[in-house]
C-alpha cells in the first residue's frame, strides 16, 4: 500500500472513497495544509460510469481557490456549453397556454428556456457546467496529484476504531490478502450510499423508499432527432409524459445525450429487461410520440430512487459526507454539488481544528482546545444535517410531481410549468438550482451567531456573503480569505480590530461598497444596508457567521458559544 501521502505517523486525515466528494476533500486538505490520504476500493477510475452531470456556480465558487483558479478553468473549458432547455407539454391545457414557441408538430407545446438570460445575479460563475462525472473527478484528482497526492486505488475500509483523539482503520488489499492498521486524527466516509465507514460507526441511513426507478444511460442519436428545437448537442429536453417523465441532456461528444427516464412499470432492474438500442427508442416513442433512432454509448444502469439522510454526519473524530449522508432522486442535478460542499463546510472547520490542538502547551489547555474542537466539528453535522433535509424534501416534491400518475396532479404541474415559464419566473429559479441561495439557519449552528440589525446589513447571518461591487473596483470576494476567518469592516473609515487578533495572523479589511446603482439586482439589498456601517465576520466557505456593529460584540457572543480565546486567535 502506498503511504507517500503523508507521514503515517502522524496522518491529519484519511479519506474513504476516491468519487467527487473525496477528491473534493483531499484536494482541500492539501490546500489547507492537513496531511491526508485517500483510498479507493476499485482497482482504477471509471471513464464513462457516472451518475451526475452538473458543477453548480456556487460549488464553482467554492473550488476557485484551488491551484489559484486552475481547476475551475479546466472545468469551465471541459463543460458542454448549454444553449437552453426546452420543454414539451401535451397540449391539454387552456387555450390561452396553447401558444407554440416553434415548430410544426400539434401535439405539443414547446416552452424553451434561454440559459444564457438566466438571472445568477452576483456571481461570476454565469451557467450551469454540463460535464460527466467521471470528467469532474479526473479533474479533481489531477489537482490532488499536481499538489503531490496520490489516489490509493484497490485498498478498502475493513474496520475502524477510537481510542482518545485518534482513530485505527483497518485497511485491506484489492488481492484480499494483506491488511494494515494505520492511524489518524480523522477519518472521513465519502463511501457512496453502501457506505462502510457509516456501518462501522453505527450510524443509521433512514431511506424512504418509493415506487419509482429510473433508467440512466447515455446514447447516441444517429441522426438529427425530430422534436428536438435546439441545434443538435446544444440543448437540454424534458418530455413529461403520461407515462413518465424522459430527459435528454447534452454530453460534449456530437449528437450524444444522457438519457433519464422513469423507468416503465413493473421494471426494477437491468436483469428483467435488454438494455438495448430496441428498448431506449421504444422508451421514447411511447413517451413522445416519435421515432429515434439510438446507437448506445458506454453506459446505461436502472436503480430504485429512495430518499433519506443519516442520523448523524459525525461520530467523535469519523464524518460522513455525500452519498453516505444523504441520498435522493437526480432531479435537478443536486447530490454531487450537496456533497462537494459538505467536504468543504469540514475541511476548513478541521484546519482551524489542527491549529488550535497544535497550539495547547499543556494539559488544562488541551482539554480546553479538546472541548472547543467538539463545538467546531459538531456544527459540521448540525448545519450540513439540516441544510441537506431541507434539500431533501424539495427534491423528492419535485420527483413525486414530475413522476405523478394523477392525471389531475399531471394537469396542474403543466400549466404550473407553462406560467413560470412564460412569465419569466423560471429565470429565477435557475440561481436556486445552482445552490447559491442555500443558507444556514442560527439556529442549527452553534458558531452561527444570530443579529437583530440584519435589515440594516447587506446579508444576514447563515447567508452567503454577498460579492457586491466596492468602491475601488473590486468585488467583496476576492477580498475574503479561504483559509480563516475574515473581519470585513463595512463603511468604516478604518478597521478597529483588536491587537491580539492581528497579531494571529486573521485577515482583517476595510471596504466601502459602490454606488447602488452599480450593484446587480440580485441578492436584493437596499439602499441603507450599502452605506450602514457594520461589521462582518465572514467564514472561509463565503458563509457570514456574524454580523453586528463591533467587532467586540462578535467576540463577547462566539465565547458563549463554547469558543475560547485561543480558538479564537487561530480562527
Amino acid at each position: 500500500m502506498n503511504s507517500s501521502n503523508a507521514d503515517t505517523e502522524n496522518l491529519d486525515l484519511l479519506i474513504i472513497g476516491a468519487g467527487p466528494v473525496g477528491l473534493t476533500a483531499a484536494v482541500e486538505a492539501k490546500r489547507l495544509g492537513l496531511s491526508v490520504r485517500i483510498i479507493e476500493r476499485k482497482r482504477e477510475r471509471s471513464s464513462h460510469d457516472s451518475r451526475a452531470l452538473i458543477v453548480h456556480p456556487r460549488v464553482m465558487e467554492l473550488l476557485e481557490t484551488i491551484q489559484d483558479g486552475a481547476l475551475t478553468k479546466e472545468i469551465e473549458k471541459t463543460a458542454f456549453d448549454l444553449q437552453g432547455i426546452t420543454i414539451y407539454l401535451k397540449k391539454r391545457c387552456l387555450r390561452w397556454l396553447q401558444k407554440k414557441d416553434g415548430g410544426d408538430d400539434d401535439s405539443f407545446v414547446r416552452l424553451n428556456i434561454d440559459v444564457k438570460q438566466t438571472i445568477w445575479g452576483d456571481t461570476v460563475y454565469r451557467n450551469e457546467y454540463f460535464l460527466p462525472q467521471y470528467k469532474t473527478e479526473r479533474i479533481l484528482e489531477d489537482a490532488f496529484n499536481a499538489d503531490g497526492g496520490q489516489v490509493e486505488y484497490g485498498i478498502s475500509l475493513e474496520n475502524l476504531t477510537q481510542d482518545g483523539n485518534m482513530v485505527t482503520s483497518t485497511l485491506r488489499n484489492a488481492n484480499g490478502n494483506s491488511t494494515v492498521a494505520l492511524t489518524s486524527k480523522w477519518v472521513l466516509g465519502a463511501d457512496g450510499g453502501r457506505s462502510k465507514t457509516r456501518n462501522l460507526v453505527g450510524i443509521k441511513l433512514n431511506r424512504i423508499p418509493s415506487n419509482l426507478y429510473f433508467i440512466v444511460a447515455d446514447v447516441i442519436f444517429k441522426c438529427q432527432p425530430p422534436l428536438l428545437d435546439q441545434p443538435s448537442g446544444k440543448g437540454g429536453h424534458i418530455f413529461p409524459s403520461r407515462k413518465g417523465v424522459v430527459a435528454l441532456l447534452p454530453l460534449p461528444v456530437e449528437n450524444s445525450y444522457r438519457l433519464i427516464a422513469k423507468a416503465p412499470e413493473g421494471v426494477t432492474n437491468a436483469d428483467q429487461v435488454n438494455l438495448n438500442e430496441e428498448f431506449f427508442e421504444k422508451i421514447l416513442l411511447d413517451r413522445t410520440a416519435r421515432k429515434f433512432k439510438v446507437e448506445l454509448g458506454p453506459w446505461g444502469t436502472i436503480f430504485h430512487v429512495t430518499h433519506g439522510s443519516s442520523d448523524f454526519y459525525r461520530n467523535r473524530n469519523v464524518m460522513l459526507a455525500g452519498d453516505a449522508s444523504h441520498v435522493h432522486s437526480p432531479v435537478g442535478g443536486q447530490g454531487m454539488n450537496l456533497g462537494i460542499q459538505d467536504a468543504n463546510n469540514l475541511l476548513w472547520k478541521l484546519a482551524w481544528a489542527k491549529r488550535i490542538l497544535e497550539a495547547a502547551s499543556d494539559e488544562e489547555e488541551q482539554a480546553q482546545a479538546d472541548a472547543c474542537v467538539d463545538v467546531i466539528l459538531d456544527s459540521y453535522h448540525s448545519e450540513r444535517h439540516v441544510l441537506g433535509q431541507k434539500l431533501i424534501r424539495s427534491v423528492e416534491i419535485a420527483t413525486k410531481l414530475l413522476n405523478s400518475k394523477n392525471l389531475f396532479v399531471q394537469y396542474v404541474r403543466d400549466i404550473y410549468i407553462q406560467i413560470a415559464l412564460r412569465t419569466g419566473q423560471a429565470k429565477n429559479n435557475f440561481r436556486k438550482m445552482g445552490q447559491l441561495e442555500m443558507a444556514y439557519s442560527p439556529d442549527s449552528s452553534p458558531i452561527i451567531i444570530e443579529s437583530k440589525i440584519n435589515k440594516r446589513c447587506i446579508v444576514s447571518p447563515g447567508q452567503r456573503v454577498p460579492n457586491i461591487r466596492l468602491e475601488d473596483g473590486s468585488r467583496l470576494h476576492s477580498h475574503i480569505d479561504r483559509v480563516r476567518h475574515t473581519w470585513v469592516f463595512l463603511n468604516s473609515a478604518e478597521s478597529s480590530s483588536t491587537p491580539a487578533l492581528e497579531a494571529s495572523g486573521a485577515k482583517v479589511v476595510s471596504l466601502i461598497p459602490s454606488k447602488i446603482g452599480d450593484q446587480v439586482s440580485v441578492p436584493k439589498i437596499s439602499k441603507r444596508a450599502f452605506v450602514a456601517q457594520q461589521v462582518l465576520l465572514v467564514r472561509p466557505d463565503q458563509f457570514v457567521a456574524a454580523v453586528k456593529d463591533t467587532q467586540e460584540q462578535i467576540l463577547e457572543q462566539l465565547k458563549k458559544t463554547g469558543i475560547d480565546n485561543n480558538a479564537l486567535l487561530m480562527m
